[in-house]
């Protein structure tokens, strides 16, 4: 044997068994568990889990089997939100972690199918108040996928689970911030959103990272143009998957395209029994009514959401917009009824539920024509917005908060119409008109005209206004304010001139 091909040979065995890329399979190489786990991001589970249950798994297959078992069970809780079945697959998270012991140590898939089910199940963890555990989770999360971009630089699919966590300590509530102080964490969204575009369409994981992606344009990075163009990207070449059609939608509601958004949303109802069902489309229907002022409409698919909806989000809410839908209509003995209902109901863990709590808690009902023009702004229904401000009387606003509110909707729906320099005007009198009151009318308010100003690339203004917008204190929607802000602050780094 010549000894320049021996040696040859003896060092791609010596690498092989240092790295362990070369001979790692990919998901990809294992086409009936790759087919498993497109069913269960498509949201037909049954059919993934059949899929699987075909599958005895050898070594080769063993990190990717355990993870879209894993995968199945966590998405089926985590849009069903139901105590039962968190406890029917307690030992789901164990079960299959013990599974990728038995796997190559020198496998990347190894540490990385580790710390993805570790995170998988925090979310699970924070969504049922074990902060504790959830937190230690993220942390030993952290450390895999650290160590295992250590070992295995070239691997890719490290940065989904980077990433991520990086969002995730970026977003989570105070009561976590204990665990990134403790280990010297630090969260950065930009950064994670930057380590998530990493992952490219010929990754296998590329579908998965995109819906997280458009989870995190949707609720932090506010672009409406480049959460769109992800979502179009997505749907053009996932036509069948119930997942991105819902986000796509919800999206489009939060940009005020209600009305475009409605015949989708319908559509989803109706999607075939081989789906399982998101009960939260009753919940996004019932919203886009209300803004339309179709209040019976409106509360049919809300009761339908309460009565098919296992978990606590949304819940307080719900019954709040319920209670709304009687008092927009006239009818007060109704919306008494329910009003009094949704002070008992629910849990205010998500922001919509704090809001309506922080409104609940109030001596009074809210002013029927400014909640009409948050609603149809909201929705993008401006013609219906205008005239519920323009009903306004002058004298008739009972207090500053009112007051405040009321240059607030009319900003809201300026800044909707592109009208910047009304809606400037109108969110400093906002401003002004809160004080230092906490109410979230003047936070909301510098938040937004911090995008104005980053719009027109006046980079300075746009810095003072998002840090003002996180200096206001306790308010309904501080955790989201202040995460936006703290976004679009990161995003000003390098456009903001240097100090001499």
């Amino acid at each position: 044997m010549n000894i320049k091909v021996g040696m040859s040979h003896l060092f791609l065995l010596f690498a092989l068994f240092q790295f362990g890329l070369t001979s790692a399979q990919s998901i990809k190489d294992h086409p009936e568990i790759y087919a498993a786990y497109h069913d269960v991001l498509k949201l037909k589970l049954e059919s993934g889990r059949a899929k699987l249950n075909q599958v005895i798994p050898n070594q080769a297959q063993l990190g990717h089997y355990h993870y879209v078992k894993s995968l199945a069970d966590v998405i089926e809780i985590l849009i069903t939100e139901d105590p039962a079945l968190y406890k029917k697959y307690e030992d789901s998270e164990e079960d299959n972690l013990d599974g990728l012991r038995e796997m190559d140590e020198n496998d990347p898939h190894r540490r990385f199918y580790n710390a993805e089910i570790k995170i998988q199940w925090a979310i699970i963890k924070i969504m049922f108040d074990e902060d504790m555990k959830a937190g230690l989770s993220l942390k030993t999360a952290y450390n895999y996928t650290e160590r295992n971009i250590e070992k295995h630089p070239d691997f890719e699919a490290n940065y989904k689970s980077y990433g991520s966590l990086h969002v995730l300590f970026a977003v989570v509530p105070e009561s976590y911030h204990w665990i990134l102080r403790l280990f010297g964490i630090k969260g950065n969204s930009i950064l994670g959103w930057d380590e998530l575009n990493r992952i490219q369409p010929d990754n296998p994981y590329w579908l998965e990272t995109g819906l997280i992606k458009s989870l995190i344009a949707i609720n932090i990075l506010n672009k409406e143009q480049q959460t769109l163009e992800l979502l179009d990207e997505l749907r053009e070449d996932h036509k069948d998957n119930l997942v991105v059609n819902y986000l796509y939608n919800t999206a489009l509601i939060k940009y005020a395209k209600s009305e475009q958004a409605l015949p989708n949303l319908r559509k989803l109802l109706f999607a075939s029994e081989d789906y399982h069902q998101i009960v939260n489309v009753y919940y996004k229907l019932g919203d886009v009514y209300m803004q339309k002022q179709q209040y019976p409409l409106a509360r049919y698919h809300l009761s339908k959401f309460l009565n098919q909806h296992k978990g606590k989000n949304y819940v307080k809410d719900t019954w709040f917009k319920i209670f709304l839908s009687y008092w927009l209509e006239g009818n007060e003995k109704m919306a008494e009824i329910h009003w009094n209902k949704a002070k008992e109901s629910g849990d205010t863990f998500a922001s919509a539920d704090r809001n309506a709590k922080s409104i609940l808690d109030e001596d009074h009902y809210p002013n029927s024509l400014l909640m009409k023009a948050r609603l149809a702004t909201d929705g993008g229904y401006f013609e219906l917005a205008d005239k519920a401000l323009n009903d306004i009387q002058q004298g008739s606003l009972a207090d500053k908060k009112e007051e405040s509110e009321y240059f607030y909707r009319y900003g809201r729906l300026y800044d909707k119409m592109e009208r910047d320099q009304d809606a400037i005007f109108n969110y400093l009198n906002a401003i002004k008109k809160a004080g230092k009151e906490n109410w979230y009318f003047a936070p909301s308010a510098c938040l937004y005209t911090g995008y104005i100003y980053e719009f027109r690339k006046d980079y300075k203004k746009a810095e003072f206004y998002y840090e003002k917008a996180m200096s206001y204190k306790k308010h309904s929607y501080k955790a989201g304010i202040d995460n936006k802000a703290h976004a679009a602050l990161e995003l000003l780094e390098d456009k903001l001139p240097t100090e001499d």
